[in-house]
Protein backbone atom coordinates (compact mmCIF):
# COMPACT_ATOMS: atom_id res chain seq x y z
CA UNK A 1 0.00 0.00 0.00
CA UNK A 2 1.36 3.65 -0.58
CA UNK A 3 1.29 5.79 1.53
CA UNK A 4 0.84 9.61 1.35
CA UNK A 5 2.73 12.12 3.89
CA UNK A 6 2.58 15.32 5.10
CA UNK A 7 5.82 17.09 4.27
CA UNK A 8 7.40 20.96 4.25
CA UNK A 9 8.74 21.78 1.16
CA UNK A 10 11.47 25.08 0.04
CA UNK A 11 10.61 26.60 -3.31
CA UNK A 12 14.07 28.33 -4.85
CA UNK A 13 12.92 32.22 -3.08
CA UNK A 14 13.23 30.22 0.16
CA UNK A 15 9.38 30.24 0.69
CA UNK A 16 8.08 27.27 2.82
CA UNK A 17 4.71 25.34 1.86
CA UNK A 18 2.99 22.29 3.59
CA UNK A 19 2.29 19.12 1.17
CA UNK A 20 1.60 16.05 0.35
CA UNK A 21 4.02 13.06 -0.29
CA UNK A 22 3.40 10.06 -1.52
CA UNK A 23 6.13 7.29 -0.47
CA UNK A 24 7.20 4.24 -2.86
CA UNK A 25 5.87 1.24 -1.46
CA UNK A 26 8.88 -1.05 -0.15
CA UNK A 27 8.47 -4.44 1.36
CA UNK A 28 8.62 -4.31 5.45
CA UNK A 29 12.15 -5.08 6.74
CA UNK A 30 14.03 -4.39 3.78
CA UNK A 31 17.00 -2.15 3.27
CA UNK A 32 14.79 0.19 1.21
CA UNK A 33 12.91 0.94 4.17
CA UNK A 34 15.91 2.46 5.98
CA UNK A 35 15.95 5.13 3.24
CA UNK A 36 15.78 8.90 4.34
CA UNK A 37 12.49 10.07 3.90
CA UNK A 38 12.87 12.07 0.48
CA UNK A 39 14.87 9.09 -0.62
CA UNK A 40 11.39 7.72 -0.85
CA UNK A 41 8.98 10.17 -2.12
CA UNK A 42 7.05 8.81 -5.59
CA UNK A 43 5.86 12.54 -5.81
CA UNK A 44 4.60 15.56 -3.91
CA UNK A 45 1.61 17.54 -4.54
CA UNK A 46 1.48 21.39 -4.58
CA UNK A 47 -2.08 23.20 -5.15
CA UNK A 48 -3.59 19.70 -6.82
CA UNK A 49 -0.15 19.25 -9.13
CA UNK A 50 1.23 15.83 -8.42
CA UNK A 51 5.07 16.76 -9.05
CA UNK A 52 7.67 14.14 -9.70
CA UNK A 53 11.22 14.46 -8.72
CA UNK A 54 14.38 15.12 -10.93
CA UNK A 55 17.47 13.07 -10.60
CA UNK A 56 18.63 16.24 -7.68
CA UNK A 57 15.60 15.13 -5.85
CA UNK A 58 14.13 18.39 -6.83
CA UNK A 59 10.47 18.77 -7.82
CA UNK A 60 9.95 21.01 -10.76
CA UNK A 61 6.48 22.80 -11.61
CA UNK A 62 5.47 22.62 -14.81
CA UNK A 63 2.12 24.85 -14.27
CA UNK A 64 4.34 27.70 -12.04
CA UNK A 65 7.98 28.73 -12.07
CA UNK A 66 8.84 27.04 -8.77
CA UNK A 67 10.80 24.29 -7.53
CA UNK A 68 10.53 22.33 -4.23
CA UNK A 69 13.01 20.89 -2.50
CA UNK A 70 11.76 18.80 0.41
CA UNK A 71 13.09 20.45 3.66
CA UNK A 72 11.17 18.43 6.74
Amino acid sequence: MTKLVDVKVKDQYSQTYNVKAQLRQVPENSEAERLDLFKRIEHIVVDGEVILPSIELLFESRQTENIYRVVD
